[in-house]
C-alpha cells in the first residue's frame, strides 16, 4: 500500500470521503464528511514531496486555526437561524462544529499513529 492509499485507508476508516489531487510533489487531499447535525463538512490540505509529515503539519494548522463560533456564524440566516440546512438554533450550530472540530482531531490523531510506523 502506498503513502496515499494509506492516509487515504486510515480516512476512510473514520467516515471521511477523500479526493486528492496531485501536481509535481505535491498532492492535495480533500476530506469531507456529514457532521452530526448532516452539515456537510470538507477541507483541503496538501502533502509536498512525498512527506507525510508535510500533511500532517497542514492538517494542524487547519485544526488549530478551526474556530466553532466562527464557523457556526457563516451557518446563521439574517432571522438569526440556521441556513441552507443548518440547524435551526445557533446553540446547536454551534455543538455541531464542535463536533466537526473534534472530527479534525480524531482524524489527525488517526494519521499520526498510522503514519508514525512508516517512519
Amino acid at each position: 500500500m502506498d503513502l496515499i492509499e494509506q492516509i487515504t485507508s486510515v480516512a476512510t476508516g473514520l467516515g471521511w470521503h477523500v479526493d486528492t489531487t496531485s501536481a509535481p510533489s505535491i498532492v492535495e487531499f480533500e476530506f469531507s464528511q456529514y457532521t452530526p447535525a448532516g452539515m456537510d463538512f470538507n477541507f483541503s490540505v496538501e502533502m509536498k514531496g512525498d512527506n507525510p509529515n508535510s500533511l500532517l503539519d497542514d492538517i494542524e494548522r487547519y485544526y488549530e486555526a478551526f474556530d466553532p463560533d466562527y464557523e457556526a456564524s457563516l451557518w446563521i440566516g439574517d432571522d438569526g437561524h440556521g441556513k441552507r440546512g443548518a440547524p435551526y438554533h445557533i446553540k446547536d450550530i454551534v455543538s455541531d462544529m464542535e463536533a466537526a472540530e473534534k472530527m479534525i482531531d480524531t482524524l489527525l490523531e488517526a494519521l499520526k499513529k498510522a503514519l508514525e510506523k512508516n517512519d
